[in-house]
């Protein structure tokens, strides 16, 4: 293997006879290589900088792509000592302190931690991990970022009280999808009553509601269901043996009448959402759950068996890497 060439007073000079160096080719690998004229010796150029990169752009490019370590050029345990180093390498910061006009949040759980994730329709803006979704963890999620306009959510308790805490003025966006699977939970897909029946078909009307319009006739529908079904929904059911400090009764069609409630709830924030200024907010969170989230899990299990922390430093990366203006590989070192 050739030696290295010592560099003094701007000249390459021999380690063994110090003399002049005359460029002389490169490697395989694309090295420099120095010939001396005198000891016909050949030496290489250093270039520790170009290693480093390429290591750390192999380490990226298999941690988001598809390959296992066996399917790489080389030994996995060569590979994984040679890399090692690359899972210490931090995120580059993201935060601009954009105001952005509609922002989706949700979060996703990976290991024993828990990513919070915010987005445009565009690009990631923010993320952050916990231990738990609650709303003094939401709270740092969202003390980050300038309040928006708009907010689409999925409806989370604790989410939904950070809202209100850290962005009062802001519109929250229930997810409808969301909606929708919460109301088939409860009903199912083939209700016994007539009154579950028409429910259901109401709920799956809610997903096509765009206009400001359509959303009053929506509200209209439901209100006329629940005029028509008011004693089937209020029906009461006696208990025999009711237990200490308990209720001597409990609704008999308590499901049926869970899934109006929220339904209704959706009514309510149905028409302060933005259709006559913004026809096109996104009324789902699919932008995170379809483009982010369902990705990530793809890639987690092509990577299974990843310690926590490092599978961490997967979303880290793959999160950045959808960002607005991502950096080159290299350049993140």
């Amino acid at each position: 293997m050739p030696e290295k060439a010592v560099k003094k007073h701007g000249f390459r000079y021999c380690k063994m006879c110090q003399s002049k160096l005359k460029q002389n080719g490169k490697t395989a690998a694309g090295t420099q290589r120095w010939h001396c004229r005198i000891c016909r010796s050949s030496l290489t150029r250093p270039r520790p900088d170009l290693s480093r990169s390429f290591t750390f752009e192999s380490f990226h490019s298999w941690l988001l792509g598809k390959s296992s370590q066996a399917e790489l050029a080389g030994p996995a345990r060569t590979f994984r000592d040679q890399t090692k180093w690359c899972w210490l390498v931090p995120t580059p910061g993201v935060l601009t302190g954009e105001i952005h006009h509609t922002i989706i949040i949700d979060g996703i759980r990976v290991g024993d931690q828990v990513c919070l994730i915010a987005r445009t329709t565009e690009y990631v803006i923010s993320w952050t991990w916990v231990e738990r979704e609650n709303s003094t963890n939401w709270a740092l999620l969202l003390q980050r970022l300038p309040a928006p306009q708009y907010v689409v959510c999925d409806g989370q308790k604790g989410m939904l009280k950070a809202l209100a805490i850290c962005w009062p003025a802001t519109v929250v966006q229930r997810c409808r999808f969301h909606v929708w699977l919460n109301t088939k939970s409860k009903l199912t897909l083939r209700p016994n009553s007539t009154a579950g029946q028409e429910l259901l078909s109401l709920s799956r009307r809610l997903l096509h509601v765009r206009t400001r319009r359509q959303a009053r006739r929506w509200k209209r529908l439901l209100r006329h269901w629940h005029r028509k079904h008011v004693d089937y929904v209020t029906e009461r059911t006696v208990r025999d043996d009711p237990r200490p400090r308990e209720r001597t009764w409990r609704y008999t069609h308590a499901r049926l009448r869970s899934a109006y409630y929220q339904l209704n709830k959706q009514a309510e924030d149905l028409l302060r959402s933005s259709y006559k200024p913004n026809p096109k907010l996104p009324h789902t969170t699919n932008h995170l759950e379809g483009g982010i989230n369902s990705p990530l899990r793809t890639k987690l299990k092509l990577h299974r068996g990843m310690k926590n922390e490092h599978q961490m430093v997967l979303v880290n990366w793959y999160l950045y890497t959808r960002t607005e203006v991502p950096k080159a590989t290299r350049s993140c070192l």
